[in-house]
C-alpha cells in the first residue's frame, strides 16, 4: 500500500478513535497541562501560587480533575514558583494548539491531541516511505494508540524513536536528534543516542567527515542538555527523578522483564500479537539471513532495549498509571523492533508472505479493538489470565509485590496482607494472614518482622515463597482485618455464618461495593459476594455508622470479632433511594457486621 494511502487510512482511524473518546486526566496530565497553559500566556514554565489557583480553576471548569497542582514542595523555591518532575519541552510543543483551544473554547486537552496525532502521523510517513505497510500498520497499530488523546509523553516517545530507528543507517543525524528530543522528557534516552552516534560511524566510516553528522550531534547534544541544564540552574541537581520516582539499584530479573511478561503490566499478554509478529521476523531473518542479525543496527535496538528496560527497573513505581493495564513504559519499546522488521521485509520468501501479512494485520485489528482511547486507565485490578493464574496455578506466577497488592486491594499503596477470592494465592507479611483466609503455620523466614511470602495452594496446604520487600515502598498495613491468637475463636465464629470462601474483598465505595461510605470510624474492611456482606469496622465512635447500598432485603447481626457473639440484631430493607445507614454502637474496638440475603 503507497503510503499516502496508508497515511490516510491512519489518519480516518485516529480521528473516529479520538471522536468516540472524550478528554479523560490519566497519570500527570494536568502537569502537563498547567505547563502548556502557563506557557501560553508567555510565562515561566514554573507556576506561582497565583497561576496555580487560575489554571487549578480553569481545568476543574472543563472536569478535568486529579491531585492539586501544588503538590511537589520539593520544587518550589523562595518566590514561591513551583517546577515539576516533568519537564516543560512537550507542553512547549503544545503551546500553539492552546493558542487555538483558547479561540476556539474546546477542551485544552485537544491541544495535545493535536500536537499527538501530527508527531503519530509525521513519524508514520518517514516509517512508511522505508518499511512495508503491513509491517508498518503492526507498528503503529499498536498499544500506542490508547494514548493519541491523552496529555501525556508515550506519543511524543514513540514517534521519536520510530524515526530515530528507522533512520539509522540512512540519516543517522536525524536519528540522534530525534534521540535527543527524546531525552528531554526521559533522560536515558541520551544513552541511545551516544549509542547512533557510536553506531553511524561503524556504518559509514566517512560520516565523521560530514557537516550533516556533526550539525545532528550540536542539535542532539543541545536538546538532551535542556533538561539536566535547567534543573542545575534552578535545583542544583540534573533531574528530578533523583528525589523521587527512582531509586538506583541493581534490579532483580523479576523487575528488569515485568513490562515484558508480567501477566497485568507486561506487554506479552497485553499485545500477544504483536510480540509473535516480532518473533516471526527473528524467525524469518534468522532462517534465511542469519548474518544480518548481527549488523550494527540490530545491535543497537537490543542493546537500547537493554538500557530502558534498566532504566524502567529504577522506578519506585511498577504498577504505575496512566494505562489501560499495560505498563507505559512497554509502549517506547515496541520502535526498537523497526531494524529487525526492515530485514525480515527484505527476506520473506513469497510463499510465506501471506500468512506473515495475515499476522501483522491481525496483530494491528487486536490493537484497534484493546486500545482504544476511550477505555478507562486500569491498574487496580487483575487482569483476566493474572486472576486466572493466582486462582487455579497460583505458583506459575509470583508477581512483584506492589503489583499483587495493588491489584487486589485496589489502592495505592496497597494493602497487606492480601488474598486472591477463596485464598488461593496469599501475600503475607511478618507471617500475618488476612481474614478470612485460614492461617496455617509458615516458614521461619517468612514469620520474621516485614518478611513478604506468597502462600500458594497445593495439595491442600500451602507451599511459600519469600520475595524481596520493595525499597522505598511502604505497603498499607493499618487497615487489613488479620487473625491474631486472642481473637482467633472469635473469627472462626464469625465465618461459620457465612458461606467464607464466596466472599471477595472489595475496597469501600468502589463500583458494586456495597458499603459506600463509613462515618465517625478508623477504618473499615469488606468482604462480599452476591449475597454476603461481612464488614470489619475498627473503632466505631460517637455517631458511627455505614451506608450501604444492597441488592435486597438483608438480615443479620453485628458481631463482636474478638469473641463472635452477637451484639444485635439486624434486619434491612431497600429503600427508593438505594442507600440504607445503619447504626453502630460507640465504645467498642471493633464491631462486624454479617448480612445475608433473604430469599
Amino acid at each position: 500500500m503507497p503510503s499516502r494511502r496508508l497515511l490516510a487510512a491512519f489518519g480516518l482511524l485516529l480521528l473516529a478513535l479520538v471522536a468516540t473518546s472524550r478528554p479523560q486526566r490519566v497519570g500527570d496530565a494536568r502537569e502537563y497541562l498547567a505547563m502548556a497553559m502557563n506557557l501560553s500566556r508567555l510565562q515561566s514554565p514554573a507556576l506561582s501560587r497565583g497561576d496555580m489557583i487560575q489554571i487549578e480553576r480553569q481545568l476543574e471548569q472543563v472536569h478535568f480533575t486529579g491531585l492539586p497542582l501544588a503538590f511537589h514542595r520539593q520544587l518550589t523555591d523562595a518566590h514561591g514558583r513551583q517546577d515539576f518532575f516533568h519537564f516543560w519541552f512537550y507542553p512547549a510543543l503544545a503551546v500553539p494548539g492552546i493558542w487555538l483551544t483558547a479561540i476556539t473554547g474546546l477542551h485544552p486537552n485537544y491541544a495535545f491531541v493535536g500536537l499527538n496525532v501530527l508527531l503519530f502521523l509525521g513519524a508514520l510517513w518517514v516509517v512508511s516511505t522505508r518499511l512495508v505497510w503491513w509491517l508498518t500498520a503492526a507498528v503503529f497499530c499498536s498499544p500506542v494508540l490508547w494514548w493519541i488523546d491523552k496529555s501525556h509523553t508515550e506519543v511524543f516517545t514513540f514517534s521519536l524513536l520510530a524515526v530515530a530507528f528507522v533512520l539509522l543507517r540512512e540519516a543517522p543525524w536525524w536519528s540522534m536528534i530525534c534521540l535527543g528530543a527524546a531525552a528531554t522528557q526521559n533522560p536515558p534516552h541520551a544513552v541511545l543516542m551516544a549509542g547512533v552516534a557510536v553506531v553511524a560511524l561503524v556504518v559509514r566510516r566517512d560520516a565523521w567527515r560530514t557537516s550533516r553528522f556533526w550539525t545532528g550531534a550540536g542539535i542532539a547534544v543541545a536538546l538532551a542538555l535542556l533538561h539536566p541544564m535547567y534543573y542545575m540552574w534552578r535545583w542544583g541537581l540534573p533531574t528530578p527523578q533523583l528525589i523521587l520516582g527512582t531509586r538506583a539499584r541493581v534490579p532483580t530479573i523479576q523487575e528488569l522483564g515485568a513490562v515484558l511478561w508480567d501477566p497485568n503490566v507486561g506487554l506479552l499478554f497485553h499485545a500477544p500479537l504483536l510480540v509473535l509478529t516480532m518473533l516471526t521476523a527473528v524467525v524469518v531473518v534468522g532462517v534465511r539471513a542469519r548474518r544480518r542479525l548481527a549488523e550494527a543496527e540490530v545491535w543497537l535496538a537490543l542493546a537500547s532495549a537493554g538500557i530502558l528496560l534498566l532504566s524502567f527497573a529504577q522506578t519506585t513505581n511498577f504498577n504505575n498509571g496512566a494505562t489501560p493495564g499495560v505498563s507505559r513504559y512497554a509502549v517506547w519499546l515496541i520502535p526498537l523492533t523497526i531494524p529487525v522488521f526492515q530485514r525480515a521485509a527484505a527476506v520473506v520468501l513469497p510463499r510465506s508472505h501471506r500468512w506473515f501479512v495475515g499476522l501483522a494485520l491481525a496483530s494491528c485489528m487486536w490493537s484497534i479493538v484493546a486500545f482504544q482511547p476511550r477505555r478507562p486507565e486500569n491498574y487496580c485490578a487483575p487482569t483476566r489470565i493474572a486472576a486466572s493464574l493466582w486462582t487455579r496455578w497460583p505458583s506459575l506466577d509470583n508477581p512483584l509485590p506492589e503489583i499483587f497488592a495493588e491489584r487486589l486491594s485496589g489502592e495505592e499503596p496497597g494493602l497487606v496482607p492480601v488474598a486472591t477470592p477463596d485464598c488461593a494465592k496469599v501475600l503475607l507479611i511478618g507471617g500475618q494472614w488476612p481474614v478470612p483466609c485460614y492461617p496455617q503455620s509458615v516458614p521461619g523466614a517468612c514469620g520474621t518482622p516485614n518478611a513478604l511470602c506468597y502462600g500458594n495452594r497445593k495439595d491442600g496446604g500451602y507451599h511459600f515463597v519469600r520475595v524481596p520487600r520493595p525499597a522505598d515502598y511502604d505497603f498499607e498495613r493499618r487497615r487489613t482485618w488479620t487473625w491474631n491468637p486472642a481473637s482467633a475463636r472469635g473469627i472462626v465464629r464469625v465465618l461459620e455464618r457465612l458461606r467464607w470462601r464466596d466472599l471477595r474483598w472489595i475496597r469501600q465505595s468502589a463500583p458494586g461495593a456495597m458499603v459506600r461510605a463509613a462515618y465517625n470510624v478508623s477504618w473499615t474492611y469488606g468482604l462480599q459476594s452476591d449475597e454476603q456482606l461481612l464488614v470489619y469496622v475498627a473503632e466505631p465512635r460517637q455517631g458511627a455508622r455505614l451506608e450501604l447500598r444492597l441488592p435486597g432485603t438483608m438480615t443479620g447481626s453485628l458481631i463482636d470479632p474478638a469473641t463472635g457473639d452477637d451484639i444485635q440484631p439486624v434486619q434491612i430493607g431497600t429503600p427508593l433511594t438505594g442507600l440504607v445507614g445503619v447504626e453502630l454502637p460507640a465504645g467498642r474496638a471493633a464491631i462486624v457486621v454479617a448480612l445475608c440475603r433473604r430469599r
